[in-house]
């Protein structure tokens, strides 16, 4: 043993089993975070792989509604005949126009297209260390986790599920690793 208590044969001191470096901590979380080329904290490595996922979805979701609005006026207006028909029989009236359909899906096409579109992007630049990337996966996480937060009070319970995906990508993001990777400690 050196005078100072360090194994000459240790010099980080963890393969006896003993504490990390002093600077450092067991999670990942510490100043070697701050190193220009420390690799991605694994908490912000789920969440760009997640917004790949949620993005790649929006965005075939999205050419789904735009696929939709290709169909001929008349086809989309016997579907609809057919369907109101169907409900008729279980004593429901549906009042659906092909232009009100079109409308529904061409706005859920922008909105699942735009999603898509900037969920892709911000999953694509999170690799660069800037705090507008940080801040802009965190504001634009927190926007989409309002969207379905009120989705879900206006009664779609599947939207926890995305919800819970939302709310953990935002608490990722603002762990002690994602802030420390992106210099905000």
């Amino acid at each position: 043993m050196f005078p100072s208590g360090q194994d000459p044969y240790d010099p980080d001191g963890t393969q006896g089993g003993g504490l990390p470096p002093r600077g450092t901590s067991d999670f990942g979380g510490g100043f070697g975070a701050l190193s220009p080329d420390a690799p991605l904290p694994k908490k912000v490595a789920v969440v760009r792989t997640l917004m790949f996922v949620g993005g790649a979805c929006g965005l075939a979701l999205s050419s789904l509604f735009l696929m939709g609005l290709i169909a001929p006026a008349e086809a989309m207006a016997e579907v609809l005949r057919q369907q109101a028909d169907i409900a008729a029989q279980e004593g429901v009236e549906i009042a659906v126009s092909v232009e009100t359909l079109r409308a529904m899906m061409g706005v859920m096409a922008v909105i699942t297209g735009t999603y898509g579109l900037l969920s892709t992007l911000l999953a694509g630049r999170i690799r660069r260390r800037t705090v507008g990337v940080f801040w802009g996966v965190v504001v634009f996480q927190a926007a989409a986790g309002a969207l379905l937060l009120w989705n879900l009070l206006a009664g779609d319970y599947f939207a926890i599920v995305p919800l819970g995906f939302t709310v953990m990508m935002v608490v990722y993001m603002l762990s002690r690793e994602g802030r420390a990777h992106y210099g905000l400690l």
